[in-house]
């Protein structure tokens, strides 16, 4: 019993350590984190990040809805956004800025959302590149 515990503790530690497995322009991973807007967690953001791609570009429906959703995951969750953006293992970070820069629409209060990420705690490595995306 007790070596399966252990088994099992390692199995899961190495799971959380592992890169994640992204499917770029999932429209549905858009949709879910829509939906979960207001209750977002390390594992949602990470996994709606990880689709962004430059490759989606052609697909103007994803490209819309998950620059849009980009913006709401920033203004409602700003702190875990940080995070997954500093230890989710992403590899589209830069691309992630690159759509932060160029909101899809005017209705996006940039401002509102500069100043929720200015809040956050300097520790977040990824603080002055967001801010300085968001222009």
């Amino acid at each position: 019993m007790r070596l399966l515990l252990i088994l099992f503790l390692c199995l899961s530690s190495h799971l959380l350590h592992s890169d994640p497995i992204c499917e770029t322009c999932d429209l549905d991973k858009v949709k879910v984190t829509q939906e979960y807007l207001y209750d977002l967690n390390f594992a949602r953001v990470q996994d709606f990040l990880c689709t962004l791609d430059e490759s989606c570009q052609d697909d103007l429906e994803f490209t819309k809805r998950s620059n849009e959703t980009l913006f709401d995951v920033v203004h409602n969750a700003p702190e875990v956004f940080l995070k997954v953006l500093q230890f989710g293992k992403l590899k589209n970070q830069d691309f992630i800025l690159e759509e932060l820069s160029r909101p899809s629409h005017a209705g996006i209060n940039v401002e509102v959302i500069r100043n929720k990420i200015k809040e956050q705690d300097e520790k977040y490595m990824f603080k002055y590149d967001v801010l300085s995306a968001l222009k």
